[in-house]
């Protein structure tokens, strides 16, 4: 039955809409190789728009210049890596949980080849907006471990003396320390299988009830 006035009139805007979130999507998978390759500095908007397969004015239409498309960018990797670290399973136990964030989120920046070539030049600058993007999801992070640890407490599983927030902290700033090495990859703060095992079993010793 053919399709009524009323029903194509009604498909073109969701159409459109489809249409204009591919070609968002398609400058964005750009940027990020360019990123990933050129590093900040050199890349371009040209550039980006040309892997994209958009005009310069296009591009421009979606994001209001170079700063901007790398700040999505970089908001769209800090994302994935907290949603790497979020446990998987609800009734796995509070040490699995710990151990899990901290070997997903490593593992997460050293397979993630965009992290690394943004520091390419410029590294004040990249550090900086690196820090910037991350700063909104501190507090996330140290409230998530918190509820972990309580629910240890509450099992039985850690030790009831711990001063939660405290402890909480302190894991965090682990699990953001190891997770910059495997970024970075700096042969002076080594990421190795073993110094991971051993940040694993300092964490999982200093909460563990015996």
């Amino acid at each position: 039955m053919p399709e009524s006035n009323e029903e194509i009139l009604e498909e073109r805007p969701a159409r459109r809409r489809e249409a204009s979130e591919e070609r968002r999507q398609r400058i964005l998978e750009a940027a990020r190789s360019c990123f990933g390759e050129l590093g900040f500095a050199g890349a371009t908007v040209g550039e980006i728009a040309r892997r994209a397969g958009v005009s310069n004015g296009l591009l421009y239409q979606f994001f209001r210049n170079k700063e901007h498309l790398f700040e999505v960018v970089l908001g769209e990797i800090i994302r994935d890596w907290v949603r790497a670290m979020v446990p998987r399973e609800a009734d796995e136990s509070a040490g699995a949980a710990l151990e899990g964030m901290l070997r997903r989120s490593v593992d997460f920046c050293r397979a993630h080849p965009l992290l690394p070539a943004l520091l390419r030049g410029e590294r004040g600058l990249q550090l900086s907006r690196i820090q910037g993007a991350s700063r909104d999801r501190v507090q996330p992070h140290r409230d998530l471990v918190a509820s972990i640890l309580r629910r240890g407490i509450e099992a039985g599983e850690f030790r009831a003396d711990l001063d939660v927030a405290s402890v909480a902290d302190v894991i965090c700033q682990l699990q953001s320390d190891y997770s910059g090495r495997a970024y970075r990859r700096d042969p002076a703060f080594p990421d190795s299988p073993e110094i991971i095992d051993a940040a694993v079993r300092f964490m999982l010793d200093a909460v563990r009830v015996g």
